[in-house]
This record gives C-alpha cells, structure tokens and sequence, in this order.
C-alpha cells in the first residue's frame, strides 16, 4: 500500500517499524483513557457524542470530526455503550499512524536524494519516535509558571481529539503537496484531492494555511529535479490560484459556528486578532505568571495595553524562540536553504501564523481561538522537515561541527521537554 501510495518501491516498513508502531498504540490506550475522564477537550466531545445526544443521523453528518465519529462508532462495535471504547481506540491508531507517516516520509524523500541508507541511520529513527512522543516547547516559559497549557506552538497536543486525528493526514497533506508540484500527474492530483477530504473531515484548521502556501508555491516558483525551489511567476498560474482560492474565501463568510446555524462574525482586524490571545484564559494566566515569577511581585492588575505591550514584547518573543529554536538554527546553518521541503514548511507556518494573528470570531467562540489550530501541524511539519533537511546534508556526518552539534542538542532539549510534560501529564492527569 505505500508503495503504491509514494509511487516508491522503497517505501517499505522494517519489522522494527511495526513494533514501534503497536507500542505507540498501546501507550495511546494507556493515555487516551485516562484522558477523556478528565474535563477536557476529549471529555466534552465524548460526552456531546453520547451522553448528550446519541442519534445515528447525528453522528454520520458531515462536519469538522466526522471521522472521529463514525470510526469510534463502528470500532466501538457500533453501539452506545462501548462508543467510548472505539473512541480511545480510534485516537490511538491515530497516534501509531503518526509514526508510520513520519517514517514513510523520511525513507521516501531519502531514497529521492539518492541516499536511502540515511533513513535507516538509528539517530534518524530516534529522532522520529522522539518527534510523535515528546516534541514540545522548551520548557522555559512552563517551568518558570508551572502552567504547561502555554501557547499553540506545541507539536504534540494530548488533550484535543481532532488535532490527534488530524496530524498524520496533515504531514500527508504537506509533504503530498511538495510532491504534486514536483510531479504534476492525474494520479498524484488524486491522492492529494482524497487527502484534503480526510482532513476537512478530521480537523480542517491546517487546509487554512496549506491552500494559501501550496498556490503561493504553485504561482511564484517551480521546483528543480534536485528539489531546490527557483523563483518563476507565471501568470497562468497565478489565475488558476486566484480562482482555487475563491471557495476558501466563500467558505470562511458561510461559517457556521453552531447547530442553530446562527452565524458569528469572522473578523480580519490585528487588534482584534490579538486582544482575543489575550482574552483566552492560558494566555491571560501565563503571561501574568511568568511576569510574577520573574519580577518577584503580582502583575493580575496589569490589564489592557499594559497587559498587550507585555505579550508582544516578552511573551511571544520567549515562546517563539522556545517553540522554533531546533528549527530555527537548523535553518541558518543549512547548505541547502532553498530545499523544497524546508522552504514550504516555513511558508506554511507563516501563513499559520499570519491567519493566527490576523483572523478571529466575535461572540462565544472568540476565547476558543479557532483560528491557531493549524500551528500545531504546521511546526511539526517544519520539525520533519528540518530534521530531513540536517540529516541530508554530508557535512554532519560522519563528524559534527560544533553548530551542528548545538542545533542536535536543541532538539533534544525540545524532546525532553515534551518527555517531562508527558510524565507531568500521567502523574497528575493535568493537562495543564
């Protein structure tokens, strides 16, 4: 099947693969059980599936989780009571077919490069199962507060169903896209079309930012048989993006927010964009508390521009360079900057941030911050691509230079820094 799929003989699992993937299965059962117990985003969604209402009709409608739905009903053996059972099970194939996508991705582009032993390096491996397990923000910001639900940077998001549904469908999303460019057939176009369905249906925050960055790509640049990309405009494509376009543009003004269909108001107002961060109750609590811990007294009654000026000029920049500090320096001391995937990836977490910053709802969704979903995906895509990006290039290896060993370290930092969230998460069941 993947082979197919990659139009690659190459794209073959090892039996190790096989056994990494059943234990990523059995650890999701293990954490997505205690999880949807607690009052969480798991919790609440399980029980307006069950609890609530349990109507068939309901749960086959198209919508935002309808894959979480309808495969949690047919694996829970199609019945109310053991739903709950299909759902845990559902997330956690999920979490294992993360890992079979990371590791298909990694050993497709390698044998592209030419350089197929460079998948089966044990570092590499290490890195991928370090990537689906414990990729997170350095823990600075978090240990300085002790609140560890801290920003959208996160690569790994426990507690939200529909971002552990959508992830391995996102990284296929992003890396089929470089591809389709790269090899513009009926077949690939196919794929990619069954792909953007399976994310509309698990979680279609990151086809937000991924419309924009695949057409921006598609109008201003082509890609070499190397896979650099070249800056190229050519106006026939930039109509054709204008006109794929304009069913994102209708479909942001006929939003719905609820079953009522009353529709909320979608704002494109920076201001806006970044008082609702602010109203969000994680942002608001975090950043008075590292303020306290850092200035040794209370900041709650910082409140307003005082409170705006503290997010822009401390928070953000802190949690910027804490979330993207392996990607960033893996960047800077690259070789091959104009690599495809590296440069797409970072496109993409742009517009991520861009519509983060720049859209938001008015009324009850407002504090949801509805429009930052698609950053999780988008780091950890950016965190594949450098990865494959810094284990490409021959000069960090077989001995590092000390730049190349820093950037490693900091990787390292990003994983163990997920591993001492995850171990918080089991000894406490907070998700905070």
């Amino acid at each position: 099947m993947l082979t197919y799929l990659f139009s690659n003989d190459k794209v073959r699992l090892k039996w190790s693969d096989v056994v990494i993937a059943l234990l990523f299965f059995v650890f999701g059962l293990f954490i997505f059980t205690q999880m949807y117990r607690i009052q969480v985003d798991m919790f609440w969604h399980l029980r307006s599936m069950t609890i609530v209402v349990f109507d068939k009709g309901r749960l086959f409608k198209p919508s935002y989780d309808a894959m979480t739905r309808i495969v949690s009903y047919f694996l829970g053996f199609c019945s109310r009571d053991t739903f709950g059972l299909g759902y845990v099970c559902f997330l956690s194939l999920m979490l294992a077919f993360k890992y079979v996508v990371l590791r298909s991705v990694t050993i497709d582009y390698f044998s592209r490069l030419g350089k197929p032993e460079r998948s089966e390096l044990f570092a590499l491996r290490a890195a991928i199962v370090l990537l689906c397990l414990g990729g997170h923000i350095i823990a600075f910001p978090q240990l300085v507060s002790g609140y560890w639900q801290a920003d959208v940077l996160r690569l790994n998001v426990w507690h939200n169903p529909t971002t552990v549904a959508v992830m391995p469908f996102g990284i296929l999303l992003f890396y089929f896209g470089l591809l389709t460019l790269k090899v513009r057939n009926l077949k690939n176009y196919l794929i990619l079309a069954a792909i953007v369905t399976l994310n509309f249906f698990s979680k279609p925050s990151y086809i937000l930012a991924w419309i924009p960055a695949f057409f921006l790509t598609l109008t201003f640049s082509k890609i070499d048989e190397e896979g650099n990309f070249a800056f190229n405009f050519n106006f026939k494509r930039l109509l054709i993006a204008c006109a794929a376009l304009i069913p994102l543009v209708v479909g942001l003004l006929l939003l719905k927010t609820t079953s009522k269909s009353l529709r909320e108001h979608i704002l494109f107002s920076i201001p806006f964009a970044i008082q609702s961060h602010l109203l969000h109750i994680d942002f608001d609590r975090n950043i008075n508390l590292i303020l306290e811990r850092l200035a040794g007294r209370s900041f709650d009654v910082l409140k307003g521009s005082w409170q705006t000026f503290w997010y822009i000029v401390l928070y953000k920049p802190l949690t910027l360079a804490c979330g993207l500090a392996f990607p960033i320096l893996a960047f800077f001391i690259s070789k091959k900057k104009k690599d495809g995937l590296l440069v797409f990836a970072w496109l993409s977490l742009f517009v991520s941030f861009a519509i983060a910053y720049t859209l938001s709802q008015d009324g009850v969704h407002r504090t949801h911050l509805n429009f930052t979903w698609q950053i999780p995906v988008a780091v950890a895509t950016l965190f594949l691509a450098s990865l494959l990006n810094f284990f490409s290039e021959e000069d960090n290896f077989p001995k590092m230079s000390w730049p190349a060993a820093l950037t490693i370290g900091l990787f390292l930092l990003h994983a163990y820094s997920g591993l001492i969230y995850l171990q918080r998460l089991i000894f406490t069941w907070s998700w905070r």
